[in-house]
This record gives structure tokens, sequence and C-alpha cells, in this order.
């Protein structure tokens, strides 16, 4: 009976341990917030994006939310792609003007540009346009070197900024990138293990490798086979090795293994509303709901979206679910 009462207690402690406790979601003040992206840097803080303008800071241990950067600061306009560099001490943003979206921003330049923040003070540093009155700045890697690589959803391009340079470049334009969308739907980008980069596009619903030879150029593309069918594929991060998470705009957060040329995708959460960026940190997954449809479609333009905006976790150790 005394060993029966020790291994009930032992039970009973393990339960009540704070370590198993889930992190609670986090509520996003902004009720016009529209978050598009999330990126948590090396000391736990994360950065939001919205498209509203602007970008918040949220502490994940103590859930403090405030803002980083002013909508329109350094001539900013609607925030999609956020990245924290925290190897180079830079806040990575893609702009985009959303006026014929109804979304006006006092002081936000017109069209699209990568822009970057200093990590530490906020203060505006670079500044690019990318080229096309039509180009789309959707999200970046960001290289050892400090080279920066921008995903184009307009044209499907993968654009450069190397550290020092006055204008993005060129480095890919390959069609296997919108196979089965036009040119167009090129969304989340990161470094694997191997030092190649990941894609995939929102439109196809493809996840492709880039190779990147030892000169920094591009090498082949190669559209990988996953185990199952993306939905609207958007926000991609790194977790190490060939692994990576992924948000869905369908609804769904994944976790990517790549092996070869095949893809394991687990998915770690579904039916949510317009997922658009996960990030993780300490084992745990941090995603976004940005509820776009609230700023593009016409008919539900001015309505409340059904969910409060919020920055909520999902454990990596959780079992999947296989599809």
């Amino acid at each position: 009976m005394q060993c029966t009462a020790r291994i009930i207690a032992g039970a009973l402690c393990l339960l009540s341990t704070p370590a198993f406790a889930q992190p609670a979601a986090i509520d996003l003040p902004n009720p016009k917030a529209f978050p598009e992206s999330i990126s948590i840097a090396a000391d736990g803080k994360a950065y939001v994006s919205s498209l509203s303008g602007g970008v918040s800071r949220v502490d994940l241990a103590t859930g403090r939310v405030e803002p980083f950067i002013a909508p329109g600061a350094y001539g900013s306009a609607s925030i999609f792609g956020v990245l924290a560099d925290t190897a180079h001490g830079m806040l990575w943003v893609c702009s985009n003007s959303l006026v014929r979206a109804g979304v006006t921003i006092e002081g936000a330049d017109a069209g699209s540009a990568l822009k970057g923040f200093d990590l530490a003070t906020g203060e505006g540093k670079v500044s690019v346009a990318l080229p096309g009155e039509q180009a789309l700045c959707n999200d970046m890697a960001v290289a050892p070197d400090g080279a920066v690589y921008v995903t184009d959803t307009t044209t499907s391009k993968i654009l450069r900024w190397r550290p020092g340079a006055t204008a993005l470049e060129t480095w890919l334009a390959d069609p296997k990138l919108a196979r089965g969308g036009g040119t167009s739907g090129l969304d989340g980008i990161a470094f694997g293990g191997d030092g190649n980069l990941y894609v995939n596009n929102f439109q196809s619903n493809i996840f492709a490798r880039v190779a990147v030879k030892p000169d920094g150029t591009a090498g082949g593309v190669t559209v990988l086979e996953t185990s199952r069918a993306f939905a609207a594929p958007d926000g991609l991060r790194p977790l190490g090795d060939l692994r990576f998470i992924q948000a869905e705009g369908a609804g769904r957060i994944a976790l990517l293994t790549v092996t070869g040329d095949k893809v394991q995708v687990d998915t770690l959460a579904a039916n949510l509303s317009s997922a658009t960026g996960v990030d993780a940190s300490d084992g745990t997954a941090w995603y976004v709901q940005g509820q776009v449809g609230y700023v593009f479609n016409p008919t539900l333009r001015g309505q409340t979206p059904p969910i409060p905006f919020r920055v909520t976790p999902i454990a990596l150790s959780q079992q999947p679910h296989h599809h």
C-alpha cells in the first residue's frame, strides 16, 4: 500500500510540474493586426508583422506585447514577411502598399520593398525596392554572409540583396517554382541544413529545393514529392537539419522532414482560420492566423474576424496527425 501511495503521489507531482504545462496563447491588442508573419529571435522575443502596418514585439515568456516598428516608420507600408536576423542584428520586413485594398498608412512608400531595421533600436537601416510595378515582397531568408534572399510572389523570382548593395538582383527565375500557377505564387523560403534553399508556392502547392552552389549562385531546382498535398502553403521556417515548420492558408500547421527528394508531412494543427505564419523556439511552435480575407475580400472587408488575433503555441513533441 505504501508503495502504491508513493507511485500515486509521484504521478500527481509530475502532473503538477510546470515543465509539463503548455504555454498560453498571447492575444495581440490591435483589433486590426491581421498578422501575416512571425519570427522568433534567439532571445525568445517574437516579432509579428501586420497588414495594417508596423511590427509588434512579443515576449513569449511573459506574454507582454509592445510596438517595435510603428506603422509607416522608415516608409514601411503593410508588412508581410518578417525575419529576425540575430547574427547580423537586423529585423528584415517585406513592405507592400495595399492602398488598392483600402489600407492606407501615413508615411508609407508606394510599391514593394525589402526593409531592414536595427534589431536593438528599431532604427531603419536598409530600404531597397523590388523591381516591377506589380512586385510583391513576401518573405525572406538570410545566408551566413548576411545576404538576404527574397521571394517575389508576383513573378515567382528569388531576389537577393548583398550587404552594402543599393538594389536587389534577380538570383533565380525558374518556371518550376510556379508550376501550375502561371508565374505567380512563390511564398515561403528557408535555408536547409544542407545549405540549399527550400521554397513553397501557395498557388501551385509545390515544395522545392533550390541548390546553392559554392560560389553562391543558383543551381538546379527540384520539386519534391510530399506525403500529402499542401493547401496554400505560406510561412516556412527551418528547424535544423532538413526539418521545417510550415503554415498553410487553408488552416494547418505542418512539420516537414526532407529525405532525398521526398518530404514527410505531419500535421500538428488543423481547422485554423487562415494560418499565415509560424516559427519555433525551445520545442514549441508559435503560429498566427492572419484571417487576411478580411483585408483582400471586398465582401468581408470592414467586418470583424471570427477569432481574436493572437500568437498560439503548439508543442513540437506532440504526436502528429499523419495524412
